[in-house]
């Protein structure tokens, strides 16, 4: 896919966004319907919906591309560009009315994101970017920080309770802390975006899914920091994207790029 087809891809995820962010918007707030999946997670009318309509747009503008979606399935083609959309990631403070929600919708390639598009938007933030033509912020040029120094690094940890369960990473998070200059508590889709777009320096999140992480990862290395698993290792690989859909890597960590190398250390010492 050249550099065209890839504008011409995120034109087309730039609008399914903007159909996303008028129905997200519509339920914000509002009784929904909320069904409980196999997995113990919520999926409400409002996800469906989004879902549906993204769907719609991209395979109209695209029909000869596959579709993964979080709610209505779907699978990677290896032979073919594939959308994958997560209609509301951070469901749960959807639910509760919180504003850090959003829909994410990316395309893979042999593997790798190159059109990436973060809508989020009861914070009236869409960040999004496609390979060889950087990322935006709400239309603005943006990139990854260029702290160096660990020292002077914003930590953002995903939630509490996931990092405690892997063995070995709460001391890992913990040595990474303190090495910091700051640490919050920003989980699903917002702490890689604001790593993104230079507002946090480092990421470090457990628990997600192809559909949660394939939008980042294009912004993020894009914008010309890094995502890797704990090792290192890209974590959108050919194994990564064949496998089961609801199967997890173990972590993500996030960074500028600079500093990937010393979070990485920071973390194997749990």
């Amino acid at each position: 896919m050249g550099p065209e087809e890839r504008l011409a891809a995120l034109r087309s995820a730039e609008a399914a966004a903007d159909e996303a962010r008028a129905l997200a918007l519509s339920h914000f707030r509002t009784r929904l319907a909320v069904e409980t999946k196999p997995d113990g997670s919520a999926v409400t009318e409002a996800d469906t919906a989004i879902e549906r309509a993204v769907r719609e747009t991209l395979t109209a503008a695209h029909p000869d591309h596959a579709v993964l979606g979080e709610e209505t399935g779907g699978a990677v083609d290896p032979a073919r560009p594939t959308w994958v959309i997560d209609p509301i990631d951070a469901t749960a403070n959807f639910l509760r009315g919180v504003p850090v929600f959003a829909t994410l919708i990316a395309l893979l390639v042999d593997d790798e994101a190159v059109v990436g598009v973060c809508e989020a938007p009861a914070l009236g933030e869409r960040v999004s970017g496609a390979r060889g033509h950087g990322i935006a912020r709400n239309g603005a040029p943006a990139h990854a920080s260029g702290v160096a120094a660990l020292a002077d690094a914003h930590v953002t940890l995903g939630d509490l309770a996931r990092l405690r369960a892997l063995p070995g990473l709460w001391e890992g998070c913990t040595s990474l802390v303190d090495g910091a200059w700051r640490s919050s508590g920003f989980a699903d889709f917002w702490g890689h975006v604001m790593v993104a777009y230079g507002a946090v320096d480092l990421a470090v999140e457990r628990d997600v899914r192809l559909w949660d992480i394939a939008a980042p990862a294009c912004l993020v290395t894009e914008a010309g920091g890094t995502m890797t698993d704990l090792s290192g290792a890209p974590v959108l690989t050919t194994s990564a994207a064949a496998r089961e859909p609801g199967a997890p890597p173990n972590a993500v960590v996030t960074s500028n790029g600079l500093l990937h190398a010393r979070a990485l250390a920071a973390l194997a010492k749990g």
